[in-house]
């Protein structure tokens, strides 16, 4: 019956209501099953009954109609319960509920399966026969499976299926794509031209076309720059980083050849922009990596743009009367540079994920987003909206309590804000006068945020990887060289800790694509560049050169598993330095051989310490990648997200199994993942002993803050106590009240 069930599922997702994809539902599945009678009961979370939303062989009048209150039936029983239930005559049942609107005397046999979507009963699916039976077990495993096939459809359908009520309020649930909370009314764009809508065209005039197509690559490189410099007035490297991408796109000699090609096979320069950005989104929306999956997008929006200038020549700049919420089907960088930035509050996106151009670019603007909500806007137009860019919600039309608990608490983000800016230029030092070091996480920002950011006492990691994943091919060894000094010579008298290539996962190079079942646990980190030491080489060779008489760098290898990967990698740094020290002997400043450290991250090498002490200089505890091991979560896998906890037990065990090793070998140690810049987190990450704590910039300043409303010996007694529960929760209470009782307890929300 796998032929059927793929079918019914099939159909059920491709129906654009709920009501409807529950009718084609019953009738597809009672014929599928042979059946008398198929029915659904569907409850909403705040409904107190199952109510008939779909029958094919009860009467069709009591569909809306018919419900069977919570602990009543065997349908309540079913959803109670959470199993399936088979009875070969349901009246015999002491739970039988008789509904005289449906009809239903004639049916005597019951199979009803719950519709279970992450743990919450969403409905029963039920089927029924005239005759005195008990279905048969391949029945029973047929609907088991559709229900829980079913499950995420029914879900996604009936949240999808709200908006097309007008009067329609409630929440929707995305992805968190920048943190932060904003108001306001939601104005939802649309292109002007869709690729997919152009009509292809034939033309006569080939050079009048070639001259066409010039001059709106023209036009939209002046375009490109403009954006560009507008970012760059604003110190946002990380932004201006984006628009290269485009920049690179646009001049890709390979990417305007196709479509010269075109132009020369007949077709007009609109209808060969269209054809060749077709073929492209096409072959980059079928890969697998999300990084590359994320360049359809800034083709298909590279080729809109193209075709806007083709067809409308006049177009001028968006024009909005008062600051907005941009909600869009898809949204591009260039759009969001379109926008003045004081009339912007927040963006809202259909497609797009957390590490789409949009999400990077609200970041670093410190506006919220929310990514991934998969529903038909039309009917938001100008309705009042609240973005939560910290859980991913979407508030439509919120109730006046609701609108005035989140007004309250953008105030109070506000005031934490300014009370936090009070101890910038202070140290980060404990009440009872115990040093912290607080370390910033660098990436596609560091020349700009680096430069500017005097909060923090150096660079704990910058992430090479992100120069690398902004070209389109590897950088040469001089580009590198420019790249690290830029960074080695904005913290002078400060370390700077460089974390060697790490690629794979969920970061690919666009030019050097790895396709894996599960690339998370594949070739990725120091695997890789080991296995290639003419790229490994190079990169530690520039990262020496840029630190010419300068004596700040630290070297550090990401993804490290075991202790022979240590010893290659120290056998190359040996050699580069070599080779470097010789090239440079002539140069001004010498080179100083730099500290060389480890991520610790691969659960393997928490079995290894001791080993691992005398190979290397410092140790960096990633606890991202840490816990994601540990507990087998994938945090961005919204089925177990949830699950995912880095003060779980097995998690915490290992964090304290590290520091009182690393005291033991006199190892400096670090902690480099989200961990050090959540509240809760650094609190219970100081009482366990660690003192050197990296994160974003937008948290350096009030942790440095917390730190500085905190007592080490206070902190330690709250460690022991929490412990000595069973539960996980005791942690974020027990600190959560230190955090209060110091008028910090705004920070206990998700995000902060």
């Amino acid at each position: 019956m796998l032929k059927e069930l793929r079918e019914i599922v099939q159909r059920v997702t491709a129906s654009s209501d709920l009501n409807e994809a529950m009718a084609e539902l019953a009738q597809q599945t009672r014929q599928a099953m042979l059946a008398d009678c198929c029915s659904i009961y569907l409850r909403r979370e705040q409904d107190a009954f199952y109510l008939l939303a779909a029958t094919d062989g009860l009467a069709p009048q009591a569909v809306g109609r018919a419900r069977i209150p919570l602990g009543e039936g065997i349908v309540g029983l079913v959803g109670e319960k959470e199993e399936l239930i088979n009875l070969a005559d349901a009246r015999l049942h002491p739970r039988f509920k008789y509904l005289p609107e449906a009809r239903e005397d004639k049916f005597r046999s019951f199979l009803g399966a719950p519709i279970i979507h992450q743990r919450k009963t969403l409905g029963v699916l039920v089927v029924q026969q005239k005759q005195v039976r008990l279905f048969e077990e391949g029945e029973e495993s047929f609907l088991v499976t559709l229900a829980a096939q079913l499950a995420t459809v029914i879900a996604h359908a009936e949240a999808k299926g709200n908006l097309k009520s007008r009067n329609w309020r409630g929440m929707l649930k995305g992805l968190a794509g920048s943190p932060g909370v904003a108001i306001g009314k939601a104005w939802v764009w649309r292109p002007r031209v869709e690729l997919h809508k152009v009509q292809l065209r034939r033309a006569d005039d080939l050079p009048m076309q070639h001259q066409r197509l010039d001059k709106v690559l023209q036009q939209v490189e002046e375009e490109l720059d403009s954006m560009a410099l507008r970012f760059q007035e604003s110190s946002s490297a990380e932004s201006i980083a984006v628009f290269e991408v485009y920049q690179y796109i646009l001049k890709d000699p390979v990417f305007i050849g196709l479509i010269r090609d075109e132009i020369e096979q007949g077709w007009t320069a609109g209808s060969a922009v269209k054809r060749v950005c077709e073929q492209q989104i096409a072959q980059f929306g079928d890969m697998a990596d999300l990084y590359l999956r994320e360049r359809a997008a800034d083709i298909r929006d590279l080729g809109q743009r193209l075709l806007t200038r083709l067809i409308h020549e006049d177009e001028g700049p968006l024009s909005l009367s008062e600051p907005m919420v941009l909600v869009a089907d898809e949204i591009s960088a260039t759009l969001i540079a379109e926008i003045p930035r004081n009339k912007l509050k927040a963006i809202v996106s259909a497609k797009g994920s957390i590490n789409s151009h949009a999400a990077i670019l609200a970041r670093a603007m410190g506006i919220p987003a929310v990514m991934g909500i998969d529903h038909s806007f039309e009917l938001l137009e100008e309705r009042l909206m609240v973005v939560d860019g910290y859980t991913g919600e979407l508030l439509v039309e919120p109730p006046v309590s609701v609108l005035k608990e989140y007004r309250r608490m953008i105030a109070e983000e506000a005031q934490m804000d300014e009370l936090f800016a009070t101890v910038r230029s202070e140290a980060s030092i404990t009440r009872d006068e115990v040093k912290i070091s607080l370390l910033l996480n660098a990436g596609l920002s560091a020349d700009a945020d680096i430069a500017m950011n005097d909060t923090a006492d150096g660079v704990g990691l910058f992430r090479t990887e992100i120069p690398f994943m902004m070209r389109d091919r590897f950088p040469s060894e001089l580009e590198q060289v420019h790249s690290y000094r830029r960074v080695l010579t904005s913290y002078v008298g400060k370390p700077v800790c460089m974390r060697t290539l790490d690629v794979g996962g969920d970061k690919q190079l666009p030019y050097f694509p790895i396709v894996e079942e599960n690339p998370f646990l594949g070739w990725r980190g120091i695997r890789l560049t080991l296995d290639h030491p003419e790229i490994f080489l190079v990169q530690l060779k520039a990262m020496l050169r840029a630190s010419i008489g300068l004596d700040n760098l630290s070297i550090m290898l990401p993804m490290v598993a075991s202790l022979e990967e240590v010893r290659v990698a120290r056998r190359l740094l040996d050699r580069a330095w070599r080779e470097v020290s010789i090239e440079t002997a002539d140069e001004q400043g010498i080179i100083r051989y730099p500290s060389l450290g480890v991520m610790i991250e691969v659960p393997s090498l928490l079995y290894q310490l001791t080993e691992l002490a005398p190979l290397v200089d410092f140790w960096s505890v990633g606890t991202n990648d840490l816990t994601q091991y540990l507990l087998a979560v994938d945090r961005n896998n919204g089925r177990v997200a949830d699950i995912y906890d880095s003060l779980h037990p097995a998690v915490l065990r290992a964090l304290q199994q590290i520091i009182d090793t690393a005291r033991k070998h006199a190892r400096p140690v670090s902690i480099c993942g989200e961990l050090a810049g959540d509240p809760i987190g650094v609190l219970v990450l100081m009482a366990m002993g660690y003192r050197r704590f990296s994160m974003n910039n937008s948290n350096i300043m009030r942790i440095k803050y917390i730190v500085r409303q905190s007592r080490i010996d206070e902190l330690q007694k709250l460690l022991q106590e929490a412990l000595s529960h069973r539960h996980t929760g005791a942690f974020k209470g027990i600190f959560g009240r230190y955090l209060e009782e110091r008028g910090l307890g705004g920070l206990l929300r998700s995000g902060l």
